[in-house]
């Protein structure tokens, strides 16, 4: 299943949500507007979020408090039991589902979708809904079905500088952070960064090279908020978790999202980073600036770093080209359709702060490399990751591109 191209337009839809009189945080109220996609029940086209404090989780898989898999088989079944398990760590940060704009769900099977959406229609039932993406892969733990990260909307009583993480045990295995919260104010997306090595070798030699650049940003450790991993194989995956434990010891370690991917043998992993500035001066000009920090290289298709300064955030769900269609018609559609989106939602293809191209055969690979440049502006084409996934979440597609966008 996919959302599908909208007809005549975008709907935009404005939710105002208050928090309760005796919680910490309803002395503030935060903005979130709903692009309705034109059929899909279980899903946004984009979500438009105000300059507000944002939750990042880790990845969740479907265990029990016992730390079990629930619903071995059961497609449904575990995508309510990962769904609860998001639930439980968006507490910790002080917000809750009803806040979620953002879910990036990670399935085994390209027909599991088919299920997870149909869990998510039900989940949410009402006008607000999140945006969605999908993709297809190996998971950490074999018997697991579906796996979920989310971004929710949550208002702190005090301005941070840094992020702030919290541990939790229940449904939850990591030995870093459930969730970790990213403040208002100036934001970095860094791109994936990869050295060679074994799987050890080249986690600790990729750490070290993200430390570098987030000294280049005058940032330290504490201000980074979520990273993703993209690895093989999957079941490397407590190697790696060592490795991000061990970068970070004397504090917990952020939320870490895994990707099973494919790769040459001698770069098994790539890591991409969210940190905070925990700043914004409204005054400072263009909402977003790009930057390549020393001993990297640039590219015209994607910068290392993405600056937001202030401003608007805005999430895509995950967007698809015509089924069964060349690889270079998916890649065009898919552009074609993410001006449409930038344009209707304040947004533009030079505000594109941050791209993650799953694909998931050569030939859209390659279009995907050779189109790219017809769209972006070589001085501000997004900071990117791209995967060779064994999926995109809809049989019959081979690229899907998850995209956050800001407001100019």
């Amino acid at each position: 299943m996919k959302i599908k191209p909208l007809a005549g337009g975008l709907l935009l839809l404005t939710l105002f949500v208050h928090g309760l009189a005796n919680n910490a945080y309803a002395a503030q109220s935060e903005s979130i507007r709903y692009v309705a996609a034109e059929k899909e029940r279980w899903a946004s086209k984009a979500v438009i979020v105000d300059d507000v404090p944002l939750a990042h989780t880790a990845q969740f898989l479907p265990f029990s408090e016992k730390g079990e898999i629930v619903g071995k088989g059961n497609v449904a079944q575990q995508t309510k039991q990962s769904i609860e398990n998001l639930k439980r760590a968006l507490v910790l940060a002080g917000t809750d589902w009803t806040h979620v704009v953002k879910i990036n769900v990670y399935v085994s099977r390209d027909e599991n979708v088919e299920s997870v959406a149909k869990v998510l229609a039900q989940t949410f039932s009402g006008k607000a809904k999140p945006s969605v993406t999908f993709v297809t892969g190996n998971l950490t733990t074999p018997d697991a079905l579906v796996a979920m990260d989310a971004v929710a909307v949550v208002k702190t009583e005090k301005p941070q500088s840094s992020s702030q993480r919290m541990a939790m045990q229940q449904g939850f295995k990591d030995k870093t952070a459930a969730v970790a919260i990213l403040p208002s104010g100036g934001k970095f997306y860094i791109s994936g960064q990869a050295k060679n090595g074994d799987i050890t070798e080249a986690t600790r030699g990729t750490l070290a090279s993200l430390e570098e650049t987030l000294k280049f940003l005058g940032l330290s450790k504490t201000h980074v908020v979520q990273l993703k991993a993209f690895m093989q194989p999957i079941s490397d995956k407590e190697i790696v978790e060592a490795e991000v434990a061990k970068f970070f010891e004397g504090e917990l370690a952020p939320p870490v999202v895994y990707v099973e991917w494919s790769s040459p043998t001698n770069t098994p992993i790539e890591i991409e980073m969210i940190a905070s500035e925990g700043k914004s001066e409204e005054s400072r000009g263009d909402s977003v600036v790009f930057s390549t920090p020393p001993k990297l290289t640039t590219s015209k298709v994607f910068s290392r770093v993405a600056h937001v300064r202030n401003g608007k955030s805005i999430y895509l769900s995950g967007l698809y080209g015509k089924q069964s269609t060349s690889g270079a018609e998916q890649v065009r559609e898919i552009f074609d359709e993410l001006k449409t989106i930038a344009n209707e939602t304040g947004s533009d293809l030079e505000h594109l702060v941050k791209a993650t191209y799953y694909v998931s055969d050569s030939e859209a690979s390659a279009k995907l490399n050779d189109i790219r440049p017809e769209f972006y502006n070589p001085l501000r084409p997004p900071a990117a990751s791209k995967a060779m996934v064994k999926g995109v979440g809809s049989t019959g597609n081979t690229i899907t591109v998850d995209m956050i966008a800001v407001a100019k």
